[in-house]
């Protein structure tokens, strides 16, 4: 019986882990900053490096090993910024010069690239004929558990007849099954 559980989850999940489709998702990202109308484009499958491209000129950003974030203005400026123990490090304020320029501040910036969807995400969704098919058996399992075990292990002994422990385990299985079943359809 516990072979049979251990083969039902295990061929659960695989099923499960092999039902994924990936759907394409935009590199470019429409936002706000600073008042202006930019475009986050990533690097094709990062979301590490890429450009911003705003109303005074193009900005290239990066990600470094340790987490810190280089922004590099369309003059050469680079603003850096990294997370420290829930506080936020960042180079000299460029504020004064930028305003002039009419840039971006490098925050804004760096808020707009760290709140872009990822540019390399997949979503995994399970079939709804899958999901259906896994309602179906939960709830044969819970319904009917004297066929299931009969299914498993019945056929191999001549009138054998099912523990109440083994009928009992099998009805939750099916009820576990069900709800899986119903967790992936709405999924």
């Amino acid at each position: 019986m516990k072979k049979i559980a251990a083969f039902l989850v295990a061929g659960l999940i695989l099923l499960l882990a092999g039902c994924s489709r990936k759907e394409a998702v935009e590199t470019d990202y429409a936002a706000t900053a600073g008042g202006q109308d930019i475009v986050i484009s990533f690097l094709e499958g990062t979301k590490s490096e890429g450009t911003i491209t705003a109303e005074n000129g193009t900005y290239s950003f990066s990600y470094s090993m340790d987490g810190t974030l280089s922004i590099i203005y369309p003059n050469g400026y680079t603003y850096s910024q990294k997370d420290m123990n829930g506080g936020i490090a960042s180079s000299w304020p460029y504020a004064e010069t930028a305003e002039e320029l009419g840039y971006i501040d490098g925050f804004s910036l760096a808020w707009s690239i760290s709140s872009a969807p990822d540019g390399n995400a997949s979503t995994k969704t399970v079939p709804v004929i899958v999901s259906l098919l896994i309602i179906a058996a939960g709830i044969w399992f819970a319904c009917s558990p004297k066929s299931i075990w009969w299914l498993s292990r019945g056929w191999w002994y001549k009138n054998a007849e099912p523990s109440d422990l083994g009928l009992v385990v099998y009805r939750l299985i099916g009820c576990i099954l069900a709800f899986v079943g119903i967790i992936s359809f709405f999924a």
